[in-house]
């Protein structure tokens, strides 16, 4: 049961990684370049985090 529950928190991770990088993307359409730019590293360090943890519980 905690081995699932591991997975199931690098999987949210993974999708709050990939909403900030959408909604940076939007940010980065309506002029806030730089606003676009710390959501993408935030995303990208988020998911990636998700990544990390997912791959250690997946066996």
């Amino acid at each position: 049961m905690k081995m699932k529950k591991w997975y199931s928190i690098g999987k949210l991770l993974e999708a709050i990684g990939i909403a900030a990088v959408m909604l940076g993307l939007v940010q980065g359409i309506y002029g806030d370049m730089w606003g676009e730019l710390y959501l993408l590293l935030a995303g990208i360090a988020v998911f990636y985090a998700g990544r990390i943890i997912e791959k250690k519980n997946v066996s």
